[in-house]
């Protein structure tokens, strides 16, 4: 490829970039905690931000989500500055249910606010996207903490805004539940087309979603590697995807990446 195709092609992709941070920099006081740098992500990708605690990592999707706002440069995400609750479903690694509403009226509330239709089948159709079939009259107690983080992410489906922002969704479950959660995961995102951003501490759960790894140095968090995740999206299933030689490859490169990291705090 010539230099001439590849500035052709940087263009493209900004010109149709779902988020797009430029020069930005973001400080709390005296601490510089992100930056500076730039990072150009298009529609429909599916963007893993990995690194150490402290590294900056929930910091850049709060920027992305508009809760805060730069100490320098610009962010924009889907076309203009983005908007505390508006144009991104946001899946944090608590569910935040309310627990006086059922599984359903959890899902029909954030319908409701966002100006849809809550009607019944419709919260049936999102709660059987995230593998909750006939669970919409119980009450957010009644149900495992994996099934309450799927409803939570439901409800982020519920508006179709262009953006899904994950912030260490599946940290506090226990192993069998987050990989599975993890297969939902891909398999929605998959069939959705959504840009989504998700942060994690693990380089597998990294590998196994991601279209792209981006890993953050530690603080101020800047790129330290920015990689391609070139793996099948659908076809295989979640044990011969992780078995491919590709996948351990990249699992090494990604690892190697954050070889400052102390071993409690990003996991292999």
């Amino acid at each position: 490829m010539s230099s001439d195709d590849r500035v052709s092609g940087d263009r493209a992709s900004e010109d149709t970039a779902a988020i797009r941070l430029a020069d930005v920099e973001h400080r709390y006081g005296d601490v510089t905690a992100v930056g500076p740098l730039d990072l150009t992500v298009p529609e429909g990708e599916f963007l893993v931000l990995v690194g150490a605690s402290g590294c900056g990592k929930s910091t850049l999707l709060r920027l992305i989500a508009g809760f805060e706002e730069p100490t320098f440069g610009t962010v924009r995400a889907a076309g203009g500055p983005p908007v505390p609750g508006r144009g991104a479903g946001l899946v944090f690694q608590q569910p935040r249910l309310f627990p006086w509403r059922s599984v359903g009226g959890n899902v029909a509330l954030a319908l409701k606010y966002a100006g849809l239709p809550a009607t019944p089948d419709r919260v049936e159709e999102l709660l059987g996207r995230v593998g909750l079939h006939d669970v919409a009259r119980r009450r957010t107690w009644q149900i495992s903490g994996g099934q309450q983080q799927r409803v939570a992410i439901a409800r982020a489906l519920a508006v179709e805004n262009p953006l899904l922002l994950l912030d260490e969704p599946f940290a506090a479950l226990d192993a069998l539940t987050r990989e599975r959660l993890q297969e939902d995961l891909r398999r929605v995102s998959a069939s959705s087309g959504r840009t989504c951003v998700f942060v994690t501490h693990s380089v597998d759960e990294a590998v196994f979603l991601g279209s792209r790894v981006v890993v953050l140095t530690p603080r101020p968090g800047r790129i330290a590697l920015d990689l391609p995740i070139d793996l099948p999206r659908t076809g295989l299933a979640p044990d011969e995807l992780r078995g491919l030689p590709q996948f351990a490859a990249l699992r090494a490169e990604i690892g190697a990446a954050v070889r400052d990291r102390s071993p409690s705090e990003v996991s292999a």
